[in-house]
């Protein structure tokens, strides 16, 4: 894989957490925000041992070729959350005018395009998401120039159904972000702490926006709304043509390609590391996901599942990588 520099990292990772904000179900909430700048900091907190890590001279590629094990837990992590990406991306095609229907269609569609996307490289995928990420800035100012004359300041209140606690246990078990950095890191010069706060910090800004605006406009109905994102779109609408919407679908279908692309490249690349013969291995790693969605759609998975896996991979793995004896050698 070819090198990346740190902002194209922060973009890559930016637009990939953008996804699931555009598919969130539950209710915006100020206690929603509180919560998630706690998760911002734990998060930024959790990446010091891997950053620890690559200084000592780690280089995941390099580990993984010896221990098979490691890049396992990894790919097992992509491919689930890839299918997720699909049962999100399914879910909500259901609520919004796509222009396709069936359950699966629309996921097979996406799983094509992803499928040239992926041939393209991560090079390819790093540029594009600089490119998508600024359509993403520009939608989301468009968004706000519609909703100012729907908004209401009065709604901007606490909620009763909400905690903190609730907030931030949505924002870690949404935190995907941390183990693809841990595998992104791998292709950067640049390591520095100060690099990757940007990162979290532009997540953080990007769902209190969304919060805000969908309180703002909301109200009252946040709380019967499917899909609060796209919930506010439909009552903000810039242009006197009524044809903002598809501004949003596309923006929203840009968003899933470029995350189930993401964990394709990388799974693809693991699944290389751990098996150097296997020929196709983005094609596998998309039938993968596709047949996980398959499964994930009829099975709920409690939220201390995703918070371990989470920890094993962010932290208890480059812990025990750091004081394995070799690392040691190596950081002397």
């Amino acid at each position: 894989m070819n090198r990346l520099r740190s902002n194209q990292i922060f973009a890559i990772l930016l637009v990939s957490a953008a996804f699931p904000l555009l598919c969130r179900t539950d209710a915006f909430t100020i206690e929603g925000i509180f919560g998630a700048a706690i998760a911002a900091v734990v998060q930024l907190l959790l990446c010091l041992p891997m950053l620890r890590l690559y200084h000592t001279g780690f280089s995941f590629c390099d580990y993984a070729r010896k221990h098979r094990i490691l890049p396992l837990f990894f790919l097992a992590y992509l491919l689930i959350q890839g299918g997720i990406s699909f049962v999100r991306l399914q879910s909500t095609s259901q609520d919004i005018a796509l222009p396709f229907s069936g359950k699966f269609l629309a996921a097979a569609l996406i799983a094509l395009v992803c499928l040239y996307t992926v041939s393209l490289g991560i090079q390819a995928l790093a540029r594009s998401s600089t490119v998508i990420l600024g359509i993403l800035i520009l939608t989301l100012i468009l968004m706000c120039i519609g909703a100012i004359p729907q908004a209401e300041p009065q709604n901007l209140s606490l909620s009763p159904d909400d905690t903190i606690w609730r907030g931030f246990l949505h924002s870690m078990i949404h935190a995907d972000e941390l183990p693809l950095l841990f595998l992104l890191l791998d292709f950067t010069e640049k390591k520095q702490f100060r690099r990757i706060i940007p990162i979290w910090a532009g997540k953080f800004l990007m769902g209190a926006y969304l919060s805000v605006l969908g309180m703002a406009v909301l109200g009252s109905r946040m709380a019967h709304a499917d899909h609060p994102f796209f919930a506010i779109v439909s009552v903000s609408q810039p242009l006197s043509t009524q044809r903002a919407d598809a501004i949003y679908l596309l923006v929203f279908v840009m968003l899933c390609v470029l995350r189930i692309t993401l964990f394709t490249v990388l799974a693809a690349h693991l699944l290389r590391l751990c098996f150097p013969k296997l020929r196709y291995t983005s094609t596998v790693c998309l039938l993968l996901m596709l047949g996980i969605s398959w499964g994930a759609s009829a099975v709920t998975v409690p939220d201390f599942v995703s918070l371990a896996f989470l920890g094993i991979l962010v932290l208890l793995i480059p812990g025990l990588l750091l004081f394995l004896p070799e690392r040691r050698r190596q950081a002397t």
